[in-house]
């Protein structure tokens, strides 16, 4: 069923939000789920079994997964499911506890073979070892690339794993995936029209993705603007005073739900909102939950949910894959 969410009728506490948001990025039964994936034969004959593994990254996860091997642990597997969506952690698979600070004696009682991190989460790694091997993988980084870096670091997994020929299949499969998303708004007259792409830390305060996010990655492969060409951490995304939306008077303004609590109401009232150029001129529209830190799995599900956004947008009909109802201003489901 379709709904529409009503948006269009102190920074310090947007810091502390967006420092949350960065740790969480960084990152509590024992376990009877299958852990391994059989591939291919090896050279000799043999068949390859991944490695039994814990994974304490949501990105690496949503990329094991996709290249179908289950772990035999996965860190906050139901906030993974809400933020990441898909693919999603099946059940059976332990819950190992917080990505920062996982059950270590869980993690000891499920005896992987390895266990993977990103490399922010590195302060870890010397009480992971006293369990089991780790292997940390750089994907957010100063240098930015995140789509090219989770491109490599698919393949790495997949030497990891056994499974050269799924990464190399995903790989391919996500490049497809964005280039058959540009090839859908090419005609599509808005198509430069410069975007936000935001997420609400409260209803004075939002998280502005641009520069070295996925976000970003995604936006150049399908040939759109970003409007926010200010400062970003290494994880892409920075924050800013609702009015700041104001500075680019042409923009359309896309954000991500769900709202934090009491947001959609207290906008529904706040004049400043209202007076923004994109709410006045009807150019808002909602996307659906996403971790702001995947990996390729996490490319596609954005550039397939951005291109319906935008093909639904009132004057990208004549783009040929506009729906008649539009989301414009509202949040659909």
């Amino acid at each position: 069923m379709r709904r529409r969410t009503l948006l269009r009728s102190g920074a310090a506490g947007a810091l502390a939000t967006l420092t949350a948001w960065r740790t969480v990025a960084a990152g509590g039964a024992t376990a009877s789920a299958t852990a391994t994936a059989a591939h291919g034969p090896a050279e000799d004959g043999r068949r390859h079994v991944a490695p039994r593994v814990v994974v304490l990254d949501w990105g690496l996860a949503e990329t094991l997964l996709a290249l179908g091997v289950v772990p035999a642990g996965v860190a906050e597997i139901g906030d993974y499911n809400a933020n990441v969506v898909a693919p999603a952690v099946p059940p059976g698979v332990t819950d190992v506890g917080l990505r920062l600070a996982p059950d270590l004696e869980l993690l000891q009682q499920l005896a992987p073979d390895l266990i993977l991190i990103n490399s922010s989460q590195a302060s870890q790694r010397a009480m992971l070892e006293r369990i089991a091997p780790v292997r940390a993988f750089a994907i957010y980084t100063d240098a930015g690339a995140p789509y090219r870096r989770a491109q490599q670091v698919t393949r790495e997994l997949g030497r990891l794993c056994g499974c050269e020929a799924a990464a190399d299949a995903l790989v391919v499969r996500a490049a497809q995936a964005l280039a058959a998303a540009r090839a859908r708004l090419v005609a599509m007259p808005s198509r430069a029209r410069p975007r936000y792409l935001i997420r609400f830390f409260d209803s004075r305060h939002v998280g502005l993705y641009g520069a070295r996010s996925l976000f970003q990655d995604v936006f150049d492969a399908l040939g759109l603007v970003n409007a926010w060409r200010g400062p970003t951490d290494y994880w892409g995304i920075g924050v800013a005073p609702l009015e700041t939306l104001a500075d680019t008077a042409d923009a359309g303004l896309l954000y991500f739900e769900p709202l934090p609590q009491g947001v959609a109401r207290t906008l529904a009232s706040n004049r400043l909102w209202h007076a923004l150029p994109a709410v006045a001129n009807n150019r808002v529209a909602a996307l659906p939950p996403f971790w702001g830190f995947g990996m390729l799995p996490s490319a596609q599900r954005f550039a397939a949910a951005l291109t319906h956004a935008l093909l639904a947008e009132p004057d990208a009909s004549s783009a040929g894959n506009a729906s008649p109802a539009g989301t414009t201003g509202a949040a659909q489901s």
